[in-house]
């Protein structure tokens, strides 16, 4: 980069940034395009977020500010609705012109941050659009999964390549993810890897002890009528189509190994009434405790009470291309973890040394990773304190803005030249 262009880069940018839904109960604006959010305004720029609530219409029309950020709901009718589909997209690109910003950041590039897109490179096309995408929509992806009409399909796919080729810059979650733009023809130095990190709120102070502390689990465990009963638990979205089917086939074996074993299911989603289901035609309803959707600052405590955290997960492209906000909150919390050897986890994880990785899609590798760290407590306390200092080390956003920076500056130029 040129000398004439680091010296143009304003020291303070204001910045929009566009959400794809609600603040809750999905995670890509708080734990990804909000933690961005906050480390840029730690570097003095202004950041304000725009978001969709259409799965969340409680929160239609909101605004609050958050460590410096501007959140701000669009209000909606109707909830989801076809003409909601349409009309609020570009009600949000309006909504962001007239923020006047230097730069525009949408978060994903389907949904309703990439209609925004999509208008934005149609009607206000001298606007620096910087475009993220923390997972994989097109063929072999989410849309496959979901369902949706063919025409539907053809259209998030055709928008997916459209938007990324169309960017004045590209920030990527994966590196599966970079691969994939990189063959939808965007040049390499407008793609730019910015993997999920922690919630800056987590980072453990040398003072406080473990982290989160032991009394809070031990509470949530007297809470839950299991006392010092072996515990394992997931904690996140649990999505139609999940690979948590996985765990509940490995629970049998575990349950032989290690008797007495228990099972927290931490969260809610489309997936779960098939998660139940399962969990009844095993007959494990005993061994699985599932407590709903739970307030982000009051996951802790669960965490604290459990022995090691789990994510299972098969050897898709999906899967290959996500950064699991659920692996950097286990790792962000010193927690043990057994997960499956693929994409994100391995770099993560550092390729098993600061977690287990069992074979993707294989639920008795699976049960074995849990059965080690619950049959060995000192290994599995040595893997998260590995895991806790990996995360902090090398993800840490405010390690990561200034790729972000870098994103912008490749926009804000790209603008100027044009």
């Amino acid at each position: 980069m040129s000398t004439e262009m680091l010296q143009a880069f304003p020291s303070s940018l204001k910045i929009v940034m566009l959400g794809p839904f609600a603040w809750a109960p999905k995670g890509t604006v708080s734990a990804r395009a909000f933690f961005a959010a906050q480390a840029l305004v730690e570097q003095g720029h202004r950041v304000t977020i725009l978001m969709p609530p259409y799965d969340n219409p409680a929160d239609s029309g909101l605004a609050w500010e958050r460590d410096g950020v501007r959140l701000v709901n669009a209000r909606l009718r109707g909830g989801d609705s076809a003409w909601n589909r349409l009309a609020v997209p570009l009600g949000l690109a309006r909504r962001a012109v007239r923020l006047a910003p230097d730069v525009i950041h949408a978060f994903k590039p389907i949904s309703y941050a990439g209609l925004s897109s999509l208008y934005l490179r149609t009607f206000w096309r001298s606007i620096p659009l910087v475009l993220d995408t923390d997972d994989w929509d097109g063929p072999g992806g989410w849309a496959d999964v979901y369902g949706r009409p063919r025409l539907w399909k053809w259209f998030f796919a055709w928008l997916e390549r459209w938007l990324a080729r169309r960017a004045d810059a590209v920030t990527v979650a994966s590196r599966t993810l970079h691969d994939q733009v990189r063959g939808f023809g965007v040049p390499a130095e407008r793609i730019f890897y910015l993997p999920n990190g922690p919630d800056p709120k987590l980072r453990p102070h040398p003072s406080a002890g473990s982290h989160p502390p032991r009394q809070a689990g031990q509470r949530v465990r007297a809470e839950l009528g299991v006392g010092d009963a072996p515990l394992a638990i997931y904690v996140g979205h649990i999505s139609y189509g999940s690979d948590l089917d996985l765990l509940i086939q490995a629970l049998p074996d575990v349950v032989e190994a290690v008797p007495g074993v228990r099972l927290i299911v931490v969260g809610t989603g489309d997936g779960l009434p098939a998660l139940q289901a399962q969990v009844q035609r095993a007959g494990l309803a005993g061994r699985v405790i599932f407590t709903g959707w739970v307030a982000p600052h009051q996951v802790g405590p669960y965490l604290a009470a459990a022995d090691v955290a789990v994510a299972p997960y098969r050897d898709t492209l999906i899967n290959r291309a996500k950064c699991s906000a659920k692996i950097i909150y286990y790792m962000a919390m010193g927690k043990p973890i057994v997960s499956s050897r693929v994409g994100q986890n391995l770099e993560y994880l550092d390729e098993g040394r600061a977690g287990l990785l069992s074979e993707p899609g294989d639920a008795q590798d699976l049960a074995a990773g849990i059965i080690a760290l619950l049959r060995d407590p000192a290994r599995a306390a040595e893997l998260g304190r590995w895991a806790g200092q990996r995360i902090w080390e090398h993800f840490d956003w405010r390690k990561q803005v200034t790729q972000i920076e870098s994103a912008y500056r490749i926009a804000l130029d790209r603008q100027r030249s044009s």
